[in-house]
C-alpha cells in the first residue's frame, strides 16, 4: 500500500468538515497520495453504529454519485489533491463522533477512513 500505514488514511479526512446538512450530514476527504478510482463502498458507521448504504452519495467537482453506483465497473475517478464530499443520510446530534468508512480502493485494495470530529 505504497508503504502506508492505516494511520496515515486518517490525514485524507479534511478536518472540521464534518456538520449536518439537510436531512443528513456530510464530510470531506482529500487524495493525498495519488490519482485512483473508488470502487465500492463496503460499509460506513458513525459511533460504531452500521449504517445503511442507501441515500449516500459521493459529491465531486459538482458532480453527485449515489455510493451504490460506484463499483469496479463504474468507478469513482478521484485525481491527486480533488476533494470528495460525502452525504449520508440522517442528522448528527451535536457533540463529538466517529465516522468510519470502509472504502474499496482500485489501486489500494480495501480502505478504512476512520475520522473523529465535533459536530455543533
Amino acid at each position: 500500500m505504497y508503504g502506508m500505514s492505516p494511520d496515515m488514511f486518517k490525514r485524507f479526512y479534511v478536518a472540521g468538515s464534518l456538520k449536518n446538512q439537510d436531512d443528513g450530514f456530510v464530510f470531506q476527504i482529500k487524495n493525498l497520495i495519488e490519482s485512483g478510482s473508488i470502487s465500492g463502498m463496503a460499509k460506513l458507521s458513525v459511533d460504531g453504529e452500521e449504517r445503511p448504504l442507501e441515500g449516500i452519495t459521493f459529491v465531486m467537482g459538482g458532480k453527485v454519485r449515489p455510493a451504490q453506483e460506484v463499483s469496479w465497473s463504474s468507478p469513482l475517478y478521484v485525481s491527486y489533491g480533488a476533494v470528495v464530499t460525502i452525504f449520508v443520510p440522517g442528522k448528527l446530534e451535536p457533540g463529538e463522533h466517529t465516522v468510519t468508512m470502509l472504502i474499496n480502493v482500485a489501486e489500494l485494495g480495501r480502505v478504512s477512513l476512520p475520522i473523529t470530529d465535533t459536530v455543533e
